[in-house]
């Protein structure tokens, strides 16, 4: 039998009896308008009670003189039935009151127990953990309970108003407050107890599910109030490390939050980077240097924006650098400054970071270099006889940023063109370095004269990412080959005819 089934039997042991009590009497006219309409309903309850008792002590008489003339034979069975059954509806309708009576006073008695939520915050630990305390009272009505049975005296309604074993859980569709159900083994009228949750995730509000007596869920939705305690936001990125290229921006998502009603201002810094890469705290597209707390705003969400110059120096390509984020007050802007003036391009220790009066996180950057091949060549336009072959010196410049390795020629060439080329493969090109090649190319026997089109690109490695040059084009032009000999007939012809016609005419003059 459940506490209230218990209690509620003892009310009805001693209510019938102090029903009348003058005290009862007395106290009426304090009584609220809830109160006394509960009143009415347990004296109604009551009178029903007494009503079937007084019918049941009647039916119970009748029944008895029935049963005398019944043995002497002065009325028949049927009669005799007839009484019978009105007694045992008599009997049935008594215990109907008398359990519509216990239901009743259970149900005042339960109205006036009472479990109530006085405050429910949300907190900062320590070690960055999101908290909840939430306090419980034990606000059970004396007064209303008095009127269940006004023959106890408050203490005896204030030991029977006790709860005990109260199970309490933070909820928001799935348990979120770690432990998932804590017990309270009693709570005395009045009394408060505070119970201590970790969030297993950041919400704003949870209900708080109770479970005591024959209640069991009562779920109480509560906004969670932002604890008065925390003095510096807490500050927390979803990315941790990342990689960017040279002269591109790399965004890390920040998120702020302070659990406080005070209005405050706080300022942002970052430490730890070189120098020539650019830092901006950027809000909605705003850059800003400062975040504003108060009453309404709890959380605020930031985006840190790195600028990674052109021209990074090249001990830090590649690299891994560790730097902070931080959140904290203006006045801390000096050692903020002495920091940065005692560094320069190093790294800060991170030691150094939490002398300062700051919440900060730690972020990792990886500037990543780019490999860049450009081919060179000194003459783009090349003519030859047919039946010669090309020659050409070649040059590969890295005008990237990290070292390419395993270079080689990628040729485009005319129709049934062959060609030769050394070194077959550059092993490696620091940034600005260049690589020269020799390039041998035959053209076919039977090639037509003609512009031809030689295309030459370069092809490399930067770790597992493939590198290639813009094609550099040669425009070649194919001549046909000279005859010698029959120049040299020709010639002798020529001067034959010049010789021939000089002598003709010198004698033609003569004559």
């Amino acid at each position: 039998m459940s506490r209230l089934v218990h209690i509620g039997l003892v009310f009805i042991c001693l209510g019938i009896a102090h029903s009348q009590s003058p005290r009862q009497g007395a106290a009426a006219a304090g009584l609220t308008r809830q109160q006394q309409l509960s009143k009415l309903l347990l004296d109604e309850r009551q009178f029903q009670l007494q009503q079937r008792a007084a019918a049941l002590q009647t039916a119970r008489s009748e029944l008895e003189a029935t049963r005398d003339l019944f043995d002497r034979g002065f009325v028949p069975l049927l009669t005799f039935n007839q009484t019978n059954n009105s007694y045992e509806d008599a009997r049935l309708q008594l215990e109907e009151a008398q359990i519509l009576l216990e239901e009743t006073k259970l149900d005042l008695l339960k109205n006036a127990t009472r479990i109530l939520v006085r405050d429910a915050r949300k907190y900062r630990s320590p070690d960055g953990k999101s908290m909840v305390d939430i306090v419980l009272e034990n606000a059970s009505d004396v007064e209303e309970a008095l009127i269940v049975n006004p023959g106890l005296d408050e203490s005896q309604l204030r030991s029977l108003l006790k709860v005990e074993n109260i199970f309490v859980s933070l909820v928001n569709g799935a348990i979120v407050g770690e432990p998932y159900e804590t017990r309270i083994p009693a709570l005395a009228v009045g009394e408060r107890r505070t119970l201590t949750f970790r969030l297993l995730r950041d919400e704003s509000s949870v209900a708080i599910d109770l479970s005591y007596l024959d209640i069991k869920s009562d779920r109480i939705p509560v906004i969670l109030r932002k604890g008065g305690d925390q003095e510096l936001p807490n500050i927390n990125s979803a990315q941790f490390s990342q990689s960017g290229e040279l002269q591109q921006n790399v965004r890390f998502d920040l998120t702020l939050e302070r659990l406080s009603d005070e209005e405050r201002s706080f300022a942002l810094a970052v430490i730890g980077l070189p120098q020539r890469i650019e830092t901006s705290f950027v809000d909605d597209g705003a850059k800003v240097n400062q975040v504003k707390f108060d009453e309404n705003k709890a959380r605020d969400t930031l985006a840190l924006q790195l600028e990674i110059p052109e021209k990074l120096d090249r001990r830090y390509i590649g690299r891994t650098r560790t730097f902070f984020a931080l959140v904290t007050e203006t006045n801390q802007y000096g050692l903020i400054r002495d920091l940065r003036a005692k560094y320069g391009d190093d790294a800060v220790p991170e030691a150094e970071v939490k002398a300062l009066r700051c919440q900060y996180v730690k972020l990792e950057l990886i500037p990543k270099g780019t490999g860049k091949l450009e081919v060179l060549v000194a003459n783009k336009y090349q003519e030859i006889d047919v039946g010669e072959e090309l020659r050409i010196r070649v040059e590969f410049l890295n005008r990237g940023s990290v070292a390419v390795q395993n270079i080689k020629a990628a040729l485009d060439l005319p129709y049934q063109w062959e060609s030769e080329v050394e070194p077959l493969t550059i092993k490696r090109l620091e940034p600005d370095e260049r690589g020269t090649i020799n390039i041998l190319a035959r053209a076919p026997v039977d090639i037509a004269v003609g512009n031809y089109e030689l295309g030459i690109e370069a092809q490399g490695q930067v770790g597992n990412e493939n590198i290639e040059s813009l094609e550099k084009n040669m425009n070649i032009h194919v001549t046909a080959s000279s005859n010698v000999a029959g120049n040299v007939i020709l010639i002798g012809i020529l001067i034959f005819l010049v010789v021939g016609i000089g002598v003709a005419s010198v004698r033609i003059s003569r004559r």
